[in-house]
C-alpha cells in the first residue's frame, strides 16, 4: 500500500461522513401504504423520538423507536435509509447496505442515500460499488465538488491514478486552479516518476500565484530529484535575493550541498534554518527529525552543533523532544553520562515518561553499570507503576550481579501482573529469563515449566527455545524433545554459535559424536561473542575426548578454553588428569 493511501481513506471517510451525520431528508418518500390518521400521528411520533435518540448517541433505543415505525409503514423510503444507518451505527455493515440498496432502489435519485451507500461500501472496502455510485453522482450533479472529490479519493485508493488526473482536471474547470488539486496531481506524477507533468502543474501555480516563494521552492526541489541541481541552485538563489531569510530556502540548500557531498555547507544551512526566528517549534523539530542522523554524522561542526542543541533548549526548555534530540547527539558523541544528565531533566518535565526512562535504563546496561542500572529502575517503576519492561531490566541486572534469588522474585512478581493486554513478546522474555535463574538455582522443573510458559506465549522465541533445549541436555532430560527445539534455532540463524553449540551438545549426549562434531566446528567457526569462548571450546574438548579421534588435540583445547578465562574446577581437573577414562 502506497503512503498516501492511508490518508487517502482517512479523507474518504471525513467527506462521507458529513453527509451521514444529518437527517435524511427526501423529498416525499416513496410509499406505497395509505396510513389512517391516528396510523400516521403515531408513525410520526415514534420517527421524531427515534431522531431525537440517534442525536443524543442513544442509537440502540433509536433503532428499537424506527422499528416500531416499520410495524405501521414497512415501505416508507426514509424509514428504510435511517433504519440502515442505524445497523451501520450499531456494527452490522452487511445489513446496512442491504437497507440503504432497498432505499436507493426506491428513489435512485436520492442525494443522501446514495452516498451514505457509497459510505457503507467505503467501509467495507467494496470499492467497485463505491465508484459505480459516485460515476452516477458525478453525472447527475456534475456541479457538485463533492461528488469529484470522493470519486478521485476512490480513484486513487483502487490506483486508478489516470482517471483521478483527469477529473482533476475537470475540477479545476469549475473551481479554478487551487493548491489542493495542484499538489496532488504532483504526487500522483511524483509516483509514476513523471517529473516533466509534475513540472508542468508547478508551473501553473507559479503563475497563478507568483508573489509565493514556497511554490518556486517546491520547483527547485523537483528540480534537484530529476539532476538539475545547477538549475535548482539558481533557482534558490534567486528566492533568496527576494526574501533572504527564508528558512524553507535554507533546508533545501542544505540538501543540495548534502547532494554535491559538502557536508559542512548542508550542515551549515540546517543550523541556519534552526536558528530561524521565522519558523516555530514543530517545525523545527520536524527539520531536526529529518535531517538528526545528517548533523550526527557531519564531520567538522561539531562545537557548532552542540551549540545549536543548546540554544534550542534554552528556547524551549519544557520541550521534551528538543531535549531528546540533545541527548540523542550526547550519545553519538560517546558522552553518557553528559547524555544522562539531559534524560534526567526530560524527567523533570516528565517523569512518567516510560521511554526517558528506558534510554537511561540502556546507558547504564551497555556500561554494565549495574548499580546505577538497578537503582534506576527501581525509580522507574516507583514512578511509572508496575510497567513489566522495568521489572524485566531489573531481574536482569540482579541476574547479572548474580543475586539469583532477588532475579527469582522480581521475575514471579512480574508474572504476577500479567494483564491479557500486554505484549505476549514480553511476557515470554520475562518466562525466559524466569527459566534461567531458576537453572540457577538448580530448580530445573520450575525452570522446565517457565520455558514451557515462554514458548507457549511466543513459539518464535528463539532464545527460549535454545535455552530451554540446552538445560534439557545437561539435566539428561527429553533428549529428543530438546533435539527438536534446537534444530529450529539453527534453521532460523545457522551462524548462530550459541545455537550451535546448543546443537552440538544435544548431539553428544545422545552419543552422535561425529555430528556433535560437525556442529562444534561450524560454533567455532562462527564464535564472536569472547563472553561464550570458553564453554563452547570447553564442549569442543569434551566433543573430541570421546570421538576418540585426537586426544592431544582435545587436551590443548581445554588448555585454550582455560586461558580464556572460564576456569571452573571441572576443566582444570580434566587438564590435570589429561581427561577421563573412557567406558
Amino acid at each position: 500500500m502506497k503512503q498516501w493511501r492511508i490518508l487517502t481513506y482517512l479523507l474518504l471517510l471525513v467527506l462521507l461522513s458529513c453527509q451521514t451525520t444529518k437527517h435524511i431528508e427526501s423529498n416525499g418518500h416513496v410509499r406505497k401504504q395509505v396510513l389512517t390518521e391516528e396510523e400516521q400521528r403515531v408513525f410520526d411520533y415514534h420517527f421524531y423520538e427515534a431522531i431525537r435518540l440517534k442525536e443524543e448517541g442513544k442509537y440502540k433505543d433509536a433503532y428499537e423507536s424506527f422499528l416500531s415505525c416499520k410495524s405501521i409503514d414497512s415501505l416508507d423510503t426514509g424509514l428504510i435509509a435511517e433504519i440502515a444507518i442505524m445497523k451501520l451505527a450499531l456494527g452490522n455493515l452487511d445489513e446496512a447496505i442491504i437497507g440503504m440498496q432497498q432505499a436507493v432502489k426506491q428513489e435512485p435519485n436520492n442525494w443522501w442515500y446514495n452516498t451514505n451507500l457509497l459510505n457503507m461500501y467505503v467501509q467495507s472496502e467494496k470499492y467497485d460499488e463505491a465508484i459505480a455510485i459516485g460515476e452516477s453522482l458525478l453525472k447527475k450533479y456534475p456541479e457538485k465538488e463533492y461528488a469529484y472529490n470522493v470519486l478521485i479519493l476512490l480513484y486513487k485508493e483502487t490506483d486508478q491514478l489516470s482517471k483521478a488526473i483527469v477529473l482533476y482536471d475537470k475540477l479545476e474547470q469549475i473551481i479554478g486552479i487551487s493548491e489542493r488539486t495542484v499538489f496532488e496531481k504532483i504526487g500522483i506524477y511524483l509516483s509514476d516518476q513523471n517529473f516533466k507533468k509534475a513540472q508542468v502543474e508547478i508551473d501553473k501555480i507559479i503563475q497563478k500565484f507568483p508573489l509565493e516563494n514556497k511554490y518556486k521552492i517546491l520547483k527547485a526541489d523537483l528540480l534537484m530529484q530529476q539532476g538539475s541541481l545547477l538549475d535548482a541552485y539558481e533557482l534558490y538563489q534567486q528566492i533568496l535575493k527576494d526574501e533572504p531569510r527564508n528558512p524553507y530556502v535554507y533546508v533545501s540548500l542544505s540538501e543540495y550541498y548534502k547532494a554535491i557531498n559538502n557536508p559542512d555547507e548542508s550542515l551549515k544551512y540546517i543550523v541556519m534554518a534552526l536558528k530561524s526566528g521565522q519558523l516555530d517549534m514543530n517545525s523545527k523539530l520536524d527539520i531536526l527529525s529529518q535531517h538528526i542522523e545528517h548533523i550526527l554524522r557531519a564531520e567538522g561542526e561539531i562545537e557548532e552543533t552542540e551549540n545549536l542543541f543548546k540554544l534550542l533548549v534554552e528556547y524551549y526548555p519544557l520541550e521534551e523532544a528538543v531535549h531528546g534530540y540533545y541527548a540523542a547527539f550526547l550519545q553519538h558523541m560517546k558522552r553518557d553520562e553528559e547524555a544522562v544528565v539531559v534524560y534526567e531533566s526530560m524527567l523533570n518535565i516528565n517523569p512518567s515518561n516510560k521511554q526517558t526512562w528506558l534510554n537511561i535504563i540502556q546507558i547504564y546496561f551497555f556500561e554494565q553499570n549495574y548499580p546505577a542500572l538497578l537503582h534506576t529502575a527501581n525509580r522507574a517503576l516507583e514512578v511509572t507503576g508496575d510497567e513489566l519492561l522495568f521489572h524485566l531490566y531489573k531481574g536482569l541486572t540482579l541476574e547479572l550481579m548474580e543475586e539469583y534469588e532477588q532475579a527469582l522474585e522480581t521475575y514471579l512478581v512480574a508474572t504476577s501482573l500479567f494483564k491479557p493486554t500486554d505484549k505476549a513478546a514480553l511476557k515470554s522474555d520475562i518466562f525466559t529469563h524466569l527459566g534461567d535463574v531458576c537453572m540457577k538455582l538448580n530448580k530445573a522443573e520450575e525452570a522446565f515449566k517457565a520455558y514451557e510458559e515462554a514458548i507457549q506465549m511466543n513459539a518464535g522465541n528463539l532464545i527460549a527455545l535454545n535455552n530451554y533445549a540446552y538445560s534439557l541436555s545437561t539435566e539428561k532430560g527429553d533428549l529428543q524433545k530438546a533435539e527438536r527445539m534446537s534444530a529450529k534455532t539453527v534453521e532460523r540463524e545457522p551462524r548462530n554459535s550459541t545455537y550451535l553449540d546448543t546443537y552440538a551438545w544435544i548431539f553428544y549426549q545422545q552419543g552422535n559424536y561425529s555430528l556433535a562434531k560437525f556442529y562444534i566446528e561450524r560454533a567455532i567457526d562462527n564464535l564472536k561473542d569472547t563472553q561464550d569462548q570458553g564453554v563452547i571450546l570447553d564442549h569442543y574438548g569434551d566433543i573430541l575426548w570421546m570421538s576418540k579421534e585426537n586426544d592431544e588435540k582435545a587436551l590443548e583445547v581445554w588448555k585454550k578454553a582455560f586461558d580464556s578465562g572460564y576456569q571452573t574446577d571441572a576443566l582444570k581437573a580434566k587438564i590435570e588428569n589429561k581427561g577421563w577414562e573412557r567406558e
